[in-house]
């Protein structure tokens, strides 16, 4: 399978602190490189790292519910919202505490107003849901792995998303099967290692420092993301005090 992206990120780890794969393994790069793209989605709140997810309609099995799921990748929810039957819309009010939201008696102290708490990889939501109602949980997420490919499927082929192999390739798969015609996934796009790689990079060479031993070094590239960071969050605050936003998304048609 071939990951030339990311490849060549890892290669640029390498080069900057002037050691070869015989020190800096692929497997220690590779764990660098996830330990820095961590440390952005931790810390960064912009447009290209929000995504919003939208919970099929509510059947006559689920009225009642309680709880939703949350999406596997969010980092920080931004917004709730219900979408009634009637098509009204409704925003939720977040709450701090999960006591209050599962106490018998909450409905009767509280308002009418919709409300959520955050519980583990769930949400309590209130009211309960009620026969076609759709929510949408709006948040910043984290992207797929550095190194993601496309699966082999028609959805992908058709998008262009899939690469022609060989028989015996890694990541080489027969479609359709018993046709002899053989393809492989090309890489995801990822926002961080595509278009803002420096963020990333500078934390990767700030752990490959610290693992051979260049501790002052490796505070220097610190520094550095940690600016970047500030830097990236600084541009979208100023663009919300403008009136404007940028919003840049992938595709949710292929499949990972």
């Amino acid at each position: 399978m071939s990951t030339p992206l990311y490849d060549a990120l890892k290669d640029k780890v390498r080069s900057w602190v002037n050691r070869d794969s015989n020190i800096l393994t692929d497997l220690l790069v590779t764990d660098f490189l996830d330990y820095s793209a961590d440390f952005c989605y931790r810390k960064l709140r912009i447009p290209p790292l929000e995504h919003t997810y939208s919970y099929g309609a509510i059947t006559s099995g689920q009225v009642g519910e309680t709880q939703l799921t949350l999406p596997p990748d969010l980092s920080e929810i931004i917004q709730v919202r219900k979408t009634d039957s009637e098509g009204n819309s409704y925003v939720f009010d977040e709450r701090i505490s999960l006591a209050s939201m599962e106490d018998a008696d909450y409905a009767r102290v509280r308002t009418t107003h919709e409300s959520f708490a955050r519980k583990g990889s769930n949400i309590i939501i209130y009211p309960e849901a009620a026969l076609g109602d759709v929510y949408e949980i709006h948040y910043y997420r984290r992207l797929p792995d550095l190194d993601s490919l496309y699966s082999v499927t028609q959805t992908n082929l058709d998008a262009g998303l899939l690469a022609v192999s060989v028989q015996g390739n890694p990541g080489a798969s027969e479609m359709p099967a018993g046709s002899g015609d053989y393809y492989e996934g090309t890489e995801v796009g990822n926002w961080l290692r595509d278009e803002n790689e420096r963020v990333l990079l500078w934390g990767a060479i700030a752990h490959a420092l610290d693992y051979v031993g260049e501790d002052e070094r490796s505070a220097k590239f610190l520094q550095q993301q940690a600016l970047a960071v500030q830097e990236l969050n600084q541009e979208e605050v100023i663009r919300r005090v403008k009136g404007g936003s940028h919003l840049q998304t992938y595709s949710n048609t292929a499949e990972l």
